[in-house]
């Protein structure tokens, strides 16, 4: 399991940021869990748009999956 940090998806100021618990997946990469700053997990209060902007900005900062580990720096399209 991994973890990054990312901006809040229920915030639309996107001042908050969300600890994001993840891991690769065959299809991409896989959420675990989005932990707001109470520690509250929110992944379940998200529709799929909202996951699919974490997943994004994962790729976006280099964690996708390659041979079965996240990888820092891969190319961002392999997670997508």
């Amino acid at each position: 399991m991994f973890t990054h940090y990312c901006l809040d998806p229920q915030d639309p100021f996107a001042e908050r940021e969300v600890l994001v618990a993840f891991e690769p997946a065959a299809s991409g990469i896989r959420l675990l869990a989005a932990l707001d700053a109470d520690h509250a997990d929110i992944l379940p209060d998200l529709i799929d748009a909202q996951c699919d902007d974490l997943r994004r900005e994962l790729a976006a900062a280099g964690w996708c999956a390659g041979r079965g580990q996240p990888v820092p720096g891969a190319d961002a399209r392999a997670a997508a």
